[in-house]
C-alpha cells in the first residue's frame, strides 16, 4: 500500500467514530467507588458484569488518572 493510499483511507475514516461499530470495540459499564487508602484517595473501577468480577477484574487508579475524554478531543 502507498503512502498516497493510507492517507486516502485515513481521509475517509469518520471524524468521530463509534467505538463499536467503526473501530471494534465493545464498551461495559463499570462501577466507581470512591476509596481512600491511608492518606491517599483512589478510585476502584468494578465491571457490572459478574462474570468479569469472578475472572476478578478491576482497576485502581489515584483520581488524577481519570479524565473525561470529551474534554481531551
Amino acid at each position: 500500500m502507498t503512502q498516497d493510499a493510507v492517507t486516502e483511507e485515513w481521509r475517509q475514516r469518520p471524524a468521530d467514530p463509534e467505538s463499536n461499530q467503526d473501530l471494534g470495540y465493545h464498551l461495559d459499564d463499570w462501577e466507581r467507588i470512591r476509596a481512600r487508602d491511608a492518606d491517599e484517595e483512589k478510585y476502584l473501577y468494578l465491571p457490572e458484569d459478574e462474570e468479569l468480577l469472578r475472572q476478578e477484574a478491576f482497576i485502581i487508579v489515584p483520581p488524577d488518572g481519570v479524565c473525561d475524554l470529551d474534554d481531551h478531543r
